[in-house]
């Protein structure tokens, strides 16, 4: 997949509704009264006649513009067997030209206007990402508008494409991550298209050359005015931002389609699967825990970012016994983000083993650790602490146009409502100890999918069974 290029940080604040955001944070106080203080972003939100969202969020003085389309369908919506991958092969197709403006035109030109261009594709949406000079914007525009509205892609450069992400998928998988990735998702969803890989399954990825009739039928079912929003994050105004919006998507057509996506059946016991790698390795395992859809439970997915801080982080205790002073452990992580999903999806917690440490051990170590915080053994001050670092890092990270485009897009795709991240941190700096020890009841062996992966005739002590 195609990977957002990062921008070189802005010497300014991130915009004016964060102007205050660094006294809350830093208090460490009681979650409500962070939350009261807290000052929403100053975006707006406009409708096409068609469909088509805008969402505006100005940042005075920026030079750069964030002019990003957030397509709302991703690998949750490949629901045909045997079709998996293909929000992500479009991810590569789109920029394949269209008609009016070749794909070697379309690159040129977008070199001309000083743009920094990519896309890359998740669960639930694809997002595509030029990046220009202000004064470039207006050149921008139209050549968006073209490609979403008239994508044309000849069969010999379909082919070509599917080439590429063959090749994408073969050096992806030679990390053993993808495959733990891929024995995850297998085992925690039976029914759901979260079953299934970005990416894709191999198999799928092979046949894609020879369904070239399906990649249209695809486009023409996502990629449609009212399954997209546009973010123009920088120094454009609304008024300007909104006559070029107009001017150059106002006559695009079409319906988003409403796959058949099934409902995961509720987990009920432990799953787990043992693997070994084909190469030398390091022992890993991965874990994921069935959590509630951040759609209809924003408020659970924000705690349980909080308590992903508080158990796994750095400072936390079991990341100091297990990492700095028993050092069975090379690296424990969990990341926050990973809960917001669209549907009801998994909690991961990646863990590193040293040569010899036994996977049982940690797994009990880790539940022991999820468990006692259900059992509402949580230190406040820590828990301040946890709460502070969460909201801090998202608001440090959000120092250019296209991070704060991308963090607002990023709730935007999974809850359908631009002013989620709003509500996002408001929940997160409210979180509350009663609130951390109800997301963790949810984290029991009963909801607990795991993938060990052992080196070639080397499985950790207490491992497969």
């Amino acid at each position: 997949m195609r990977k957002l290029a990062l921008v070189a940080p802005l010497v300014i604040l991130v915009l004016d509704a964060f102007a205050h955001a660094d006294a809350p944070l830093a208090q460490g106080a009681q979650g409500a009264s962070n939350a009261s203080s807290y000052k929403p972003l100053a975006l707006t939100v406009d409708t096409l006649d068609n469909g088509l969202r805008v969402v505006v969020v100005p940042m005075a003085g920026a030079p750069t513009v964030a002019f990003y389309t957030l397509v709302m369908a991703g690998s949750r919506d490949e629901v045909e067997a045997g079709r998996s991958g293909y929000a992500h092969l479009f991810e590569h197709l789109m920029f394949r030209g269209t008609d009016k403006v070749p794909a070697a035109e379309y690159e040129k030109k977008m070199q001309s206007l000083g743009s920094d261009n990519n896309a890359f594709t998740t669960d639930d949406f694809t997002f595509y990402v030029p990046l220009v000079p202000r004064e470039s914007l207006a050149d921008l525009v139209p050549l968006e508008a073209d490609r979403f509205e008239h994508l044309n892609v000849a069969p010999d450069k379909y082919k070509d494409e599917t080439g590429a992400v063959a090749g994408e998928f073969n050096k992806d998988f030679s990390n053993p991550w993808w495959a733990m990735d891929e024995a995850i998702r297998e085992i925690a969803f039976t029914q759901h298209t979260y079953g299934h890989t970005t990416i894709g399954y191999k198999r799928d990825v092979d046949a894609m050359p020879q369904n070239y009739a399906y990649s249209k039928t695809f486009f023409s079912r996502f990629y449609v005015p009212d399954d997209c929003v546009i973010f123009a994050v920088g120094d454009a105004p609304r008024e300007k931002v909104l006559e070029l919006v107009k001017a150059n998507y106002g006559d695009w057509k079409g319906k988003r389609a409403q796959p058949a996506i099934k409902t995961e059946p509720e987990q009920t016991a432990p799953r787990r699967r043992d693997m070994t790698w084909k190469a030398p390795t390091t022992p890993r395992m991965l874990l994921g825990y069935k959590v509630p859809s951040a759609k209809d439970h924003l408020a659970d997915a924000a705690a349980l970012g909080v308590l992903t801080t508080l158990v796994f982080g750095e400072p936390g205790e079991l990341y100091q016994r297990l990492v700095v002073k028993e050092q069975k452990v090379i690296e424990l992580g969990a990341d926050s983000d990973e809960v917001i999903h669209k549907d009801p999806s998994l909690m991961r917690v990646d863990v590193k083993l040293k040569e010899g440490t036994s996977f049982d051990e940690i797994l009990g170590a880790i539940q022991g650790a999820l468990d006692a915080v259900a059992q509402g053994k949580i230190d406040e001050q820590e828990l301040a602490s946890a709460r502070s670092h969460l909201t801090s890092a998202i608001v440090l990270s959000m120092q250019t146009p296209g991070a704060v485009a991308e963090r607002v897009a990023f709730l935007t795709a999974a809850t359908g409502d631009p002013h989620a991240f709003d509500r996002y941190m408001q929940a997160a700096l409210a979180t509350t100890k009663d609130d951390v020890q109800r997301v963790a009841k949810m984290l029991t062996p009963a909801h607990r999918n795991l993938v060990t992966l052992s080196p070639p005739k080397s499985v950790a002590k207490g491992g497969a069974k």
